[in-house]
């Protein structure tokens, strides 16, 4: 019998520990930005965790790109410029998709969205147009298209904008502004929730197109082979019905994402 080479053996236990390590270092981290203000698509929770729908879409994509994602939660007016300037790989925060947001960075539509006014039970709420509001508070997020499309057209009423929606649902459920305007969606959860006492949303549906053609995720222009990776994982999430799953665990009604 041939004695151990023992030099052998420490250098293919070398080699093996060094291919397994190599193996764990391969699995890159996708920087992910959030509101972290803006139920259901993201909560940060006592723990200092942040969770929502748009947490678990982005899990998702992380998990078929064999990728684990670090999400931090900021000011959504900060959001963009962070993926900008590389801070971020990704920003899953639910942005609207505009002409003027694609310029400054590439945008993968993810859910189609409609915008609407909340209002207080014992309103109308069928008319949301500007004459109808002319006189009145109404209130939206800093920084979304919603308080664009509010500074553009809604002259004759008094504006309020504020750093969360939550900042917003409060002054509304406390009589100091007459409407919020925002994702109607996100709009549902509260009116089902916490202001199911006070308020509903309005009849009247806003479909101008700088309101944005559904929601995106937010990457740096340019950004291959990610924007290409995240593209096909999100197709992927819509062909085989695991989109609409995560969706059904928040809202009782199907959305789509026509192209």
């Amino acid at each position: 019998m041939k004695p151990v080479n023992h030099y052998k053996v420490l250098l293919a236990t070398a080699l093996l520990s060094l291919s397994a390590t190599s193996a764990m270092a391969e699995q890159r981290t996708l920087k992910i930005g959030t509101d972290g203000l803006y139920p259901p698509f993201s909560v940060v929770d006592n723990s200092g965790k942040v969770t929502g729908l748009d947490i678990e879409i982005g899990n998702a994509i992380c998990a078929k790109l064999d990728a684990k994602c670090e999400w931090t939660a900021q000011d959504f007016e900060g959001l963009i410029p962070a993926v900008q300037n590389g801070r971020y790989d990704l920003v899953i925060a639910s942005h609207s998709i505009t002409d003027e947001r694609k310029k400054a960075v590439d945008m993968i539509k993810y859910y189609n969205n409609t915008a609407s006014f909340l209002v207080p039970k014992n309103s109308d709420g069928s008319d949301l147009s500007p004459a109808a509001f002319a006189g009145k508070s109404v209130g939206a997020q800093t920084g979304t298209v919603h308080a664009s499309y509010l500074e553009k057209n809604f002259s004759g009423s008094t504006l309020k904008f504020y750093p969360s929606q939550i900042e917003a649902y409060a002054d509304l459920s406390a009589g100091r502004i007459d409407a919020v305007m925002g994702d109607t969606p996100t709009l549902y959860v509260w009116v089902e929730g916490e202001g199911k006492d006070c308020c509903k949303i309005s009849e009247g549906k806003i479909s101008d197109p700088s309101v944005g053609d559904g929601a995106g995720i937010v990457i740096k222009k340019g950004n291959e082979p990610l924007h290409s990776e995240v593209q096909k994982a999100v197709d992927l999430m819509w062909s085989n019905g695991e989109f609409d799953a995560l969706w059904a665990k928040y809202f009782p009604f199907r959305i789509g994402n026509d192209k």
